[in-house]
């Protein structure tokens, strides 16, 4: 990606992020601070953060979803959920170089 592309592609989030809601705010931010996270993960962080009121997925989960639909969230792969043993999506910001890690499936065949 170019440097313009790069460049334009960053005031178009900072655009955007002034007129998204405060959850969804929140959640682009622990995404800065966590890449690579499932949305239990992510309702953990936000809720030790008390930024949500219970450490519960689907304060977060509904909002991933619209945020990968409007592409500042990508999914970048699965791993198996400590807590319900199912494989779950794991999340990144759109604008950050995916890479895959040991043990996890690229879901965009990267």
């Amino acid at each position: 990606m170019s440097a313009i592309t790069k460049m334009t592609r960053r005031l178009s989030y900072e655009e955007i992020l002034g007129s998204l809601g405060p959850r969804y705010q929140a959640i682009l931010e622990a995404l800065r601070e966590r890449p690579r996270s499932t949305a239990r993960e992510l309702a953990l962080y936000l809720w030790e953060q008390r930024k949500i009121p219970q450490a519960e997925r689907n304060y977060v989960h509904p909002r991933l979803t619209e945020l990968v639909d409007d592409g500042l969230v990508r999914v970048v792969g699965k791993r198996k959920c400590p807590v319900t043993g199912r494989m779950v999506a794991v999340y990144e910001l759109a604008d950050e170089k995916p890479e895959i890690e040991q043990g996890t499936l690229d879901l965009e065949g990267r």
